[in-house]
């Protein structure tokens, strides 16, 4: 960005306005703000320290429809945000709205014809360094975003081709790569500004980080890839995760749910695809299932990364009948329980009455029902297995009942 060039025309124009005036990206991203003229507002002054969108900010300023706009306006105050009025020129080369232009309205009045005309004929001057800037910024998104489709492709060549200019587009070494899905929100929720928002919440994590990502987004799913040139611990991806994670979600609208699924082990470039997959099996186990929710490592799933990748008719037939009948013929749950603790405490006795806080004694009597009822020995340590498998089943399979209850 030619930062000095249009700083000079914002600094100019606010003191001929005797108003603070900020130019900022499409997502609220500052590029060059002036002086305060004794109007500045709360938001101002934290926009302009944290250098990213402010989530509330941004959410109340897109409320307005400003993507949209093609002539200047008005967004009105929002006392609780600490955000006074705005009148806002967007600067648009063609149809594509490169920044918008935002001058404090302490009067509400909006300008007068000469201060009007005077914040137009400067927004012409702009559009020649932001329109430049712009495409280079448009470039660089959509070669990572290439780069990242062609390294998950199942064509051998454009792999190949993409391991070897990996470096150069991501702006480094990418000896390791770590790869993430986030969900987001359902079919009727999906938009073109929910691509844009998922941009500008990687974009401001660039920006505050220094990461460097590549993704790519569609239908609400969006794959990302962070590179690095020494391996990041277990818990450095899960941070980075959350940190993502929390960036894009703080600028959705707050109905909408989103959910982050991390193979949470470095990996080479050339087994992304394998990494990918892992990552969209965790995504899918934090969507469905709560204890997972919002963010799963693959390697949190245990029995579910089997599991999930059963279409549902099969998972119906990874329930045993007997085990299906007991837990019909148990409408307070209890024996259903018991065989949940007691097989997830591994056959222990102890740990298993401690959890449930029964004595033994009741304990040896609800296993002795459950065993009678099921017609299997639990000290089988295959029919352990199999009942094991069989809960977990019954479980995904009711998350996705309730699921298409919503």
């Amino acid at each position: 960005m030619r930062t000095h060039d249009l700083q000079e025309l914002v600094d100019g124009l606010a003191a001929r306005l005797q108003r603070s005036v900020t130019v900022t990206d499409p997502e609220i991203r500052i590029l060059a703000t002036s002086a305060h003229f004794g109007d500045e507002d709360e938001a101002r002054v934290r926009a302009v320290l944290a250098r990213v969108a402010v989530p509330e900010v941004y959410r109340h300023i897109h409320s307005f429809g400003v993507r949209s706009w093609s002539e200047p306006g008005t967004v009105a105050a929002a006392p609780a945000l600490g955000f006074k009025q705005r009148f806002v020129i967007p600067i648009r080369q063609g149809r594509t709205l490169l920044a918008l232009l935002m001058i404090i309205d302490r009067a509400e009045s909006g300008l007068t014809d000469v201060e009007l005309n005077t914040a137009m004929q400067t927004t012409r001057t702009m559009v020649g360094i932001l329109d430049r800037d712009q495409a280079d910024l448009q470039r660089r998104r959509a070669h990572r975003s290439k780069l990242l489709s062609d390294l998950l492709s199942d064509n051998d060549a454009a792999r190949e081709q993409a391991r070897s200019q990996a470096a150069q587009i991501m702006g480094g070494p990418v000896e390791h790569a770590v790869v993430m899905t986030m969900k987001i929100g359902s079919p009727s929720q999906y938009g073109a500004e929910l691509a844009l928002e998922v941009d500008a919440g990687l974009a401001n994590v660039e920006l505050r980080e220094g990461s460097r990502l590549a993704h790519m987004c569609q239908d609400g799913i969006a794959t990302i890839c962070s590179v690095a040139e020494q391996p990041p611990s277990k818990a450095g991806i899960r941070e980075q995760a959350r940190r993502i994670l929390g960036s894009v979600s703080s600028l959705l609208n707050e109905s909408v749910c989103c959910t982050m699924g991390l193979c949470d082990d470095p990996t080479r470039l050339s087994m992304m695809r394998t990494a990918q997959q892992k990552s969209r099996l965790a995504a899918e186990a934090a969507t469905v299932l709560p204890q997972f929710r919002p963010l799963a490592a693959f390697s949190d799933l245990g029995v579910f990364s089997v599991l999930l990748r059963l279409r549902r008719e099969d998972l119906e037939d990874v329930v045993p009948s007997s085990l299906r009948r007991l837990l019909e013929d148990d409408p307070h749950g209890v024996l259903g329980e018991t065989l949940t603790l007691y097989l997830a405490s591994g056959g222990s006795i102890p740990a298993t009455a401690h959890r449930l806080r029964l004595h033994r004694t009741s304990l040896y009597y609800r296993l002795n029902q459950i065993e009678m009822q099921l017609e299997l020995s639990l000290h089988d340590g295959e029919a352990r297995q199999i009942l094991h498998l069989g809960l977990k089943a019954m479980e995904l399979l009711d998350a996705y009942s309730r699921l298409q209850e919503k």
